[in-house]
């Protein structure tokens, strides 16, 4: 059996992505915040999501792609024919672009770039988690 790259350990912090061609990004930049729910699948990574976990908020398929804002998981994913998991995220005044992103040697290869179709939650270690924290705005 092939060792799961995320645990408790290596675990930095959880990136929900949304893509503006299916979700209005709008609402949410005039709100400063994210919406309340997002919808992950269901796989051993959502098993381990957990109130109080950090999470970055990803927008892909825009001129302006990356970390839109950041914030904490507020429960646990809910079963259902979607999962879905509560998030409280704040908008940041200015995203963290990705191009800033892959300009950092350590963040280059985060999964978002590798695995930019894959389904929520995507991750950043612990060590990444420790890069990007220095880079978000302060509050």
């Amino acid at each position: 059996m092939t060792a799961r790259a995320i645990t408790d350990q290596t675990l930095g912090a959880w990136v929900i992505k949304c893509n503006p061609r299916k979700t209005d990004l709008a609402p949410m930049v005039e709100a400063g915040r994210a919406q309340d729910n997002w919808c992950v699948a269901n796989n051993y990574r959502t098993r381990l999501m957990a109130p109080g976990q950090p999470v970055l908020f990803w927008v892909s398929s825009h001129p302006r792609r990356g970390i839109w804002g950041a914030g904490r998981l507020t429960g646990t994913p809910v079963p259902g024919p979607q999962w879905k998991v509560s998030t409280d995220i704040t908008l940041f005044d200015e995203p963290i672009l990705a191009s800033d992103l892959q300009a950092v040697a350590e963040l280059s290869m985060l999964e978002v770039f590798r695995s930019p179709q894959q389904s929520n939650p995507s991750w950043v270690d612990a060590s990444a988690w420790a890069v990007i924290r220095q880079m978000l705005p302060l509050e």
